[in-house]
């Protein structure tokens, strides 16, 4: 297929010919915040059918909060989707998962769910995850890096026409071991992004993202070398559409920072999403705390009793729902930020011009019989759905919401829509 001149010597010089030509488009430069963001531009590169852009038509002005199920897409259930009035739906295939087993293309539920979401008339965005932990990345021009990217066009030719948006990686930076965070990394996603666009070319145009930029409040990411490289081939590359950012974090100053510093190295034409978005950081530091002392006596719990411990329980033993909201609405550290998501989206993400689409966890992911502990990641934390902490509604069989935040995300839904 094509291994043709997907390099990075074209993309310098296509960005070398892009500035020339006096683009508007170019016109963020040093740190841009919130209150006084470039607004887009129509004489920009990417209105102009001969520069080789891709179609952005599904993109506008929006601000969009949607829902993320990662890697979960076969978990994907449409009725309790339709509940939350949700019309953006994000998750990523892992390509090696199908790399290594091309059967899976037509039989593996990660994909045949997914390819129901539209038919509910959800809107999809796709990210392909490229894990390169313990694996060395394939030379350029090597027969390996040309299978991997012939099979790239297989994977699209499953997903595409049921895919609005497209985003070449899922956390390279996370998803690449440290000492391969360099050339060999950069040369890669180049690759990937650029074999994206020319399956675009031959079989529809559609916005292709770059991504995502995770923990981009922190200094290690901010100087690390390949990361800005990354983001400038993003923003000198004319068919990139936007950037995707993970942001999980403590404080509101670090979802700041992360926007702004990406914000600010991104053309006034593009777009940012945020498909990965919770407080785990700040959920972390609370697991060793006690668990509320009306609580505790309440329900029969001994007084001493730690968070981690509690949620270890609730996920062993699925607790009535109103049990697991008291627990977190009497815990200040929860309860305090019960309106993450309307803060988020309206006093962060909204105040961005060039923000368009947020995605927020749909369920709890935690495997059966597996110890809940001080030192665990509480994703279970984020779940719009209490899958796995509370039981199965009585009369329906459903699984119930979790607290507070589906009440927010669909006070968002109805503003937006």
């Amino acid at each position: 297929m094509r291994l043709i001149s997907r390099n990075l010597t074209i993309n310098i010089l296509a960005a070398v010919i892009f500035v020339l030509l006096g683009a508007s488009c170019s016109s963020d430069d040093g740190a841009v915040d919130s209150t006084d963001d470039v607004t887009q531009t129509d004489d920009g590169p990417i209105d102009n059918p001969d520069d080789g852009s891709t179609d952005t038509g599904v993109l506008d002005d929006s601000k969009n909060l949607g829902v993320n199920f990662n890697e979960q897409l076969n978990y994907i259930d449409n009725d309790r989707l339709l509940a939350l009035k949700t019309t953006w739906v994000r998750g990523f295939l892992d390509y090696f998962r199908y790399y290594e087993d091309p059967s899976l293309l037509n039989t593996d539920d990660k994909i045949t769910k997914y390819l129901t979401l539209h038919t509910y008339g959800f809107k999809t965005v796709l990210n392909i995850k490229f894990l390169y932990r313990n694996r060395d990345y394939p030379e350029q021009n090597s027969a390996e890096m040309q299978n991997q990217m012939d099979f790239l066009e297989d994977l699209l030719d499953r997903v595409w026409d049921k895919t609005d948006i497209i985003v070449v990686g899922n956390e390279p930076i996370i998803e690449t071991d440290p000492e391969d965070r360099n050339d060999s990394m950069f040369n890669y996603y180049v690759e990937a992004a650029n074999t994206v666009k020319n399956y675009a070319d031959a079989n529809g145009d559609k916005p292709i993202f770059f991504g995502a930029f995770d923990n981009m409040y922190q200094s290690n990411r901010q100087d690390l070398q390949v990361v800005n490289d990354l983001l400038t081939f993003s923003s000198t590359t004319p068919w990139i559409a936007g950037v995707d950012m993970h942001i999980h974090h403590s404080s509101t100053e670090q979802m700041v920072d992360a926007l702004d510093y990406v914000n600010a190295r991104i053309r006034s034409d593009q777009k940012i999403m945020v498909t990965e978005f919770s407080l785990k950081k700040h959920f972390k530091n609370q697991l060793t705390g006690i668990i509320p002392e009306a609580f505790a006596s309440e329900y029969g719990f001994s007084a001493d009793l730690q968070n981690y411990e509690y949620i270890d329980y609730a996920l062993k033993n699925q607790v009535e729902r109103e049990q697991w909201v008291d627990f977190l609405s009497q815990s200040p550290w929860f309860e305090n930020r019960k309106n993450y998501l309307s803060n988020s989206f309206y006093d962060v993400f909204s105040t961005y011009d060039k923000f368009f689409m947020a995605a927020y966890a749909f369920r709890q992911s935690f495997p059966f019989n597996a110890n809940f502990t001080a030192n665990t990641d509480p994703w279970i934390l984020n779940g719009m759905y209490a899958n796995r902490t509370v039981e199965p509604d009585p009369d329906t069989g459903q699984f119930q919401f979790n607290y507070a935040w589906p009440e927010d995300f669909i006070s968002i839904q109805n503003n937006a829509n």
